[in-house]
């Protein structure tokens, strides 16, 4: 073992698991195993562990609800922070909640209605964790989580310094924001904009989402949508007309069900992922001239970390 996982074990105040596999940790149900793996339940033990990590010079990556990542057959030479906070504070008005990055979307949405508030009943049925939601800018039906947000609360790694960003200053864009190219900007939590609804019309709304999705979408292990919808057709249209509806590779193929949905379907491997939405691209581009860009990003063993 490394001298710097050694001391890093030492100092670390919490357990820390070995040779994880991290195809457990991930939807699509892909990857190696992991030097290293810590479970952090709060924001303070997360910005504990950031601060040791670059001390020691540990390569890291922060792990939400893995529902957009795919990590690498090797695995990944470093440490994983899997995030798991789930705090709420909500206003006493229920005009507004203070939710810790690493409650789940689905729990979240379930657990305001309780309370009978709504006004994030979108994110109901998409998986993944709130921090993750906020990075990819994640929504559906034309609504997106940065129109819900009042504000983020981030740990900044090269600073030290814990900082409250408005959306603003964010640079949300379509399945997008600052996050994804500042990595040193790490979401702690968020300030959610809410509105009174009842709670049983909220659950029912979403059972009939989730059952439509049910009938329209795969079942098999993905990441969901996995292109981003150009602006004129959606991405589903232009992979079916490319003829790519179908196409396997290895253990990953293109749903029959919804062509912009890439399945694991028997094994599959990170590169036979790679290599099936590789060849989508391109025959994409080669029939319609639009080039394809992937929602999803890919977890290199080396701690980089790129789109498909």
């Amino acid at each position: 073992m490394l001298k710097r996982y050694k001391k890093f074990i030492s100092e670390y105040s919490g357990k820390v698991y070995l040779d994880q596999s991290l195809a457990r940790y991930c939807v699509f149900k892909v990857g190696g195993k992991a030097d290293l793996l810590v479970k952090v339940k709060t924001s303070e033990s997360l910005i504990e562990i950031l601060k040791l990590v670059r001390n020691l010079e540990i390569p890291y990556f922060i792990l939400a609800g893995g529902s957009n990542i795919v990590f690498d057959d090797k695995g990944f030479r470093g440490l994983i922070i899997h995030y798991l906070a789930d705090d709420i504070v909500v206003d006493k008005n229920k005009k507004t909640a203070v939710v810790a990055g690493g409650y789940k979307l689905s729990e979240l949405v379930r657990t305001l209605a309780k309370e009978n508030v709504g006004g994030i009943d979108f994110l109901a049925n998409i998986p993944g964790s709130l921090g993750g939601a906020i990075v990819g800018n994640a929504g559906c039906y034309g609504k997106s989580i940065s129109g819900v947000l009042a504000s983020v609360t981030v740990f900044n790694i090269k600073t030290q310094k814990v900082s409250v960003i408005l959306p603003s200053k964010i640079g949300f864009k379509y399945r997008d924001s600052v996050f994804k190219t500042a990595p040193h900007l790490v979401v702690l939590n968020a300030k959610l904009r809410l509105a009174k609804d009842s709670g049983q019309q909220i659950l029912m709304r979403i059972a009939e989402e989730k059952a439509l999705r049910w009938v329209k979408h795969p079942h098999q292990p993905s990441a969901g949508s996995f292109f981003k919808n150009p602006k004129d057709t959606p991405a589903w249209k232009l992979i079916e007309d490319a003829g790519m509806k179908g196409k396997s590779i290895g253990g990953a193929m293109v749903s029959t069900k919804h062509a912009n949905f890439i399945i694991n379907f028997k094994k599959a491997t990170a590169k036979d992922i790679l290599k099936l939405t590789t060849l989508v691209k391109k025959k994409v581009a080669l029939k319609t001239k639009v080039k394809l860009e992937s929602e999803v990003r890919f977890v290199r063993y080396d701690g980089k970390v790129t789109t498909y």
